[in-house]
C-alpha cells in the first residue's frame, strides 16, 4: 500500500469525466494573496490571470520563472494508511495459503480490514503539481505554463462484501468469516465469484482508478488601453497552444500491478488552441482601483484519452477587483463566476479569496490571505496564504504558501486537508 499511496502522487482519477481542470492559482503574488490576480498581476503573470493587464505593466520587461505543487485530501490519505496498518491483504494472502488454521488475530484482522475497504469507496486525493516561465514585454505577453489536475480515487464494488476466501492448495473450496467471527467452508463458487471481496480485489472490481491530464500552454497575449471621459478600459487576449498528456488505468489495492494485464498503451498526446479574454476598468474618481473580469477557454478545448474518449477544458470565469491604498499596500480580491468540474466526482472548485501586499521598499514584499471554495461538498475549509519577496529589482525571490483550516489524520500525524508551496524567481528592468 505505501508503493500505491506513491503512485496516487503522481497520477489522476478516472475518464468518465467528460469536463476538468479548475482556475489555477498560479503566480508568486496570486498563491500569497488568497489567489486573487485577476485585477492585480499586471506584469509577466498577467498572460495567465488576465492578459488585459498587459496594458499597465509597470516595467518594461518582466520575466517571471515559478515552479510549485499542492495537494488536497478527499480521505484517501487515512484510510490507505489505515488499510495498510491493517495487515489486511497480508492476511488474505496467509489464510488462503492454510484456510484451516485460521487464528482469533486473522479473522480479526480481516473484519477490520473489510469495514475499511467499503469505507473507502470514493476516497481520493488530489496533487497538483505546475511550472511556468513567463515574460511581459511592454503590453505582450509569452511564456509557457504547464498544469494539472491530479487525483487517485478507490473504487469499492458493495456487492462484493463477503470474507470468503479461496484455498489456493485446493481450487473450489473456499473459507467463509461472518461478521461475528465464526467461520465455515464450502464449495459454493457461484457466491464466490458473486460476493466476495476476494474476488472483487483480484478480478478488477475493488481497484484504484487512476488518471492524469498535464497540459502545457504556449500563449501570445496582448493587452492595449483605452483612454475614456470615465476612466481607462483596458482589454487584452491571449490564444494559446495547447499540448495535453492523458493517462488512465486501474491498478489492484493489493499492489501486484495493473487490474488490466494487457499491455495496451495507457496514455495518450494530443494538441489544440485556446482562446483567453479579459478586461479591466480604471475609473477617472479612483485612480488606483481596478476593476476586472477575465474569461478562459472560451473555446472549451479538448484533449483526447486512449479510449477514444475526451476531456473537456470547460470555459472559466473569474472576476476581480484590487486597489492600491498607498503606494506601498495593495489590496485584491478574485471570486470564480463559474463552478468548475474537477476529477474528484462530486465536487467543483469555486473560489472566493483575497489579501494584501506590502512592499514598503523595492526589494522586500509581504503578502498574506484567506481563500475558500464555496462548493458545498468542499472539505478544505478555510485556507490561509502567505508569501515573501525580497531582493534587488533585477533578480528577486518569492516563497508562498498555502494551507487549510481543516485537517486530518495520517499515521497519527495531523496535515492539512490542503497545502499548496510556490518558489519563484522575477527579474524586471
Amino acid at each position: 500500500m505505501k508503493k500505491k499511496l506513491a503512485l496516487l502522487s503522481v497520477t489522476v482519477l478516472s475518464t468518465t469525466m467528460l469536463s476538468a481542470m479548475q482556475f489555477e492559482t498560479l503566480g508568486y503574488k496570486s498563491v500569497a494573496m488568497g489567489g486573487a490576480a485577476v485585477a492585480s498581476s499586471s506584469g509577466s503573470l498577467a498572460t495567465y490571470n488576465n492578459p488585459a493587464l498587459l496594458a499597465k505593466a509597470k516595467y518594461d520587461v518582466e520575466v517571471s520563472l515559478g515552479a510549485g505543487a499542492s495537494y488536497e485530501d478527499f480521505g484517501a490519505g487515512a484510510s490507505v494508511k489505515a488499510l495498510d496498518d491493517s495487515g489486511f491483504l497480508d492476511t488474505i494472502d496467509r489464510v488462503s495459503n492454510d484456510i484451516n488454521n485460521v487464528s482469533q488475530s486473522d479473522i480479526d484482522t480481516l473484519i477490520k480490514g473489510k469495514n475499511i475497504v467499503l469505507d473507502m469507496d470514493g476516497d481520493a486525493v488530489s496533487i497538483n503539481p505546475q511550472g511556468y516561465v513567463a515574460a511581459q514585454v511592454s503590453g505582450f505577453g509569452f511564456g509557457v505554463f504547464g498544469s494539472s489536475e491530479v487525483v487517485g480515487s478507490a473504487i469499492v464494488d458493495s456487492n462484493h462484501n463477503l470474507l470468503m476466501i479461496e484455498d489456493t492448495s485446493n481450487p473450489g473450496t473456499y473459507l467463509t468469516i461472518n461478521d461475528d467471527g465464526t467461520t465455515s467452508t464450502s464449495t459454493d463458487t457461484a457466491t464466490y465469484q458473486a460476493q466476495s471481496m476476494e474476488y472483487a480485489l483480484d478480478n478488477g472490481l475493488t481497484y484504484m482508478d487512476v488518471t492524469g491530464i498535464v497540459i502545457a500552454e504556449v500563449p501570445v497575449a496582448y493587452g492595449h488601453k483605452i483612454e475614456l471621459s470615465g476612466g481607462n478600459l483596458l482589454v487584452g487576449g491571449a490564444l494559446k497552444y495547447m499540448r495535453g498528456y492523458t493517462y488512465t488505468e486501474q491498478y489492484k489495492i493489493d499492489d501486484s500491478g495493473s487490474a488490466d494485464s494487457g499491455s495496451e498503451k495507457k496514455d495518450k498526446t494530443s494538441s489544440t488552441f485556446g482562446i483567453d479574454l479579459g478586461v479591466a476598468y480604471e475609473p477617472s474618481f479612483a485612480k488606483d482601483l481596478t476593476i476586472a473580469m477575465v474569461a478562459k477557454d472560451l473555446n472549451s478545448p479538448e484533449f483526447d484519452v486512449v479510449d477514444g474518449s475526451k476531456i473537456k477544458v470547460e470555459p472559466m470565469y473569474r472576476i476581480g477587483v484590487a486597489y492600491n491604498i498607498f503606494d506601498s499596500l495593495e489590496v485584491a480580491a478574485d471570486y470564480d463566476l463559474s463552478a468548475n468540474k474537477t476529477f474528484v466526482e462530486g465536487t467543483k472548485s469555486q473560489m472566493l479569496g483575497g489579501g494584501v501586499n506590502w512592499h514598503p521598499t523595492s526589494w522586500f514584499a509581504l503578502r498574506g490571505g484567506l481563500m475558500q471554495n464555496m462548493d458545498a461538498n468542499d472539505r478544505a475549509g478555510l485556507i490561509y496564504t502567505a508569501g515573501l519577496g525580497f531582493g534587488l529589482k533585477w533578480l528577486q525571490l518569492d516563497i508562498s504558501g498555502q494551507y487549510s483550516s481543516n485537517s486530518t489524520t495520517v499515521d497519527g500525524q495531523t496535515v492539512p486537508e490542503y497545502a499548496k508551496v510556490n518558489v519563484a524567481l522575477i527579474s524586471r528592468w
